[in-house]
């Protein structure tokens, strides 16, 4: 059985026999082809061409060659001759005939070429400042306007929970009983969480702050996946929601993921897609059951 899990050197070392080898017992996706060039290494007759060298130098800041990084081009170079020594052997042992390998270098494959599709779409898909400007209005309008200051106290039970509450009602003082009760760092600062907008919490959390009068504390325990917690809201104020040549790079993001979901939205429909319910909800296929 093949690990699930694979060192970095061992992992790159069998992408690149996909990339890199000719040979039809390891083939893999099938476009060995694409990257031809000059063989900048020949390891038991199969070539590592340039394109292929020069790519994994760029993923580490090597190219173009410089007098500066020769000494580090030239350690890449045994790198990828040992990455294809191991790839090799790994074909010979059969191992890319492994499901579980196949499944994961497939997956990274899948992976791969759909980022390659995105990137080709958005630059063949350019936007316009009108469309820049429509998506900041759309983003923009669903921006915060008020940032809440609040303190919490996080216990892990209910019962511990509205003890505390029961003794705030009688005077307690909150920033002695979140340290010595809370299980939270802000125990230090007396369950301060500084000021934060409702986006940077979890959503029970920050129901519960944005349902509160400044000054006020929840009249019941507030359950999170961290635990429960006892909250006071302390202060609100506005926040500004920024200018578009603030957040233009946020903006972009936004129109660019947009115009991908339509993208995508499109190849869909475009598409005849069966998807089997059962082993997506955990349930193995009949000739896998045991």
């Amino acid at each position: 059985m093949i690990a699930r899990k694979l060192s970095l050197p061992i992992t790159l070392g069998l992408a690149l026999a996909l990339v890199a080898c000719d040979r039809p017992e390891s083939a893999g996706p099938g476009f060995q082809d694409a990257a031809p060039g000059m063989a900048v290494i020949t390891v038991n007759g199969t070539a590592i061409s340039a394109p292929v060298f020069e790519s994994f130098a760029m993923a580490q800041g090597l190219s173009p060659a410089t007098a500066e990084n020769t000494e580090a081009r030239q350690k890449l170079a045994k790198q990828l001759t040992d990455l294809e020594l191991l790839a090799q052997d790994a074909t010979r042992q059969k191992l890319d005939k492994d499901p579980e390998l196949a499944s994961s270098l497939l997956a990274q494959y899948y992976t791969t070429l759909a980022g390659a599709a995105v990137q080709h779409y958005t630059k063949d898909h350019p936007l316009s400042e009108e469309k820049i400007k429509a998506a900041y209005e759309e983003w923009a309008k669903d921006l915060p306007t008020t940032e809440y200051h609040a303190r919490h106290i996080l216990v892990k039970d209910e019962a511990t929970a509205q003890s505390i509450l029961d003794q705030l009602a009688t005077g307690g003082d909150f920033a002695k009983l979140a340290a010595e009760f809370s299980m939270d760092p802000s125990k230090g600062t007396g369950g301060d969480l500084g000021w934060f907008t409702p986006d940077q919490m979890v959503e029970p959390f920050a129901k519960a702050v944005m349902a509160l009068k400044a000054g006020e504390t929840a009249q019941t325990p507030v359950q999170t996946d961290f635990g429960w917690h006892v909250v006071r809201l302390e202060e609100t104020r506005p926040v500004a929601v920024p200018k578009l040549e603030e957040s233009r790079d946020a903006v972009t993001n936004h129109a660019n993921n947009k115009l991908v979901e339509d993208y995508l939205a499109e190849l869909r429909k475009q598409a005849k897609i069966k998807t089997d319910e059962k082993i997506i909800n955990g349930d193995k296929p009949a000739d896998q059951k045991t």
